[in-house]
């Protein structure tokens, strides 16, 4: 599975984008029909916002696409939230099918 790591208007370090592709890979587990996968990572410019780091992970499927989105104080904070709510939904395709 192709893992592509973005950052829009934010540079991405190296460790997050390993980390990003290690934990995008695990769903290809739960979902083998998998075939890409993007993650794109962006930051918030407004100082009232507390949660600025935003996450969104996009799961293209053989048949369908899966997306979440999540913010949270940190960029690996907000990895974990879209991924955790990714799973959720792949999951839930799966059981429905």
């Amino acid at each position: 599975m192709d893992v592509i790591v973005r950052g829009r208007n934010v540079a991405v370090p190296d460790q997050l984008r390993a980390s990003a592709r290690r934990k995008v890979s695990q769903v290809g587990r739960i979902a083998p029909d998998v075939a890409w996968a993007e993650v794109d990572f962006s930051e918030e410019r407004n100082p009232r916002i507390r949660d600025r780091h935003r996450c969104a992970v996009v799961v293209h499927r053989r048949r369908a696409r899966v997306a979440a989105h999540a913010a949270a104080a940190d960029p690996e904070g907000a990895l974990e939230r879209a991924l955790d709510k990714l799973r959720h939904q792949v999951v839930q395709r799966k059981d429905h099918r």
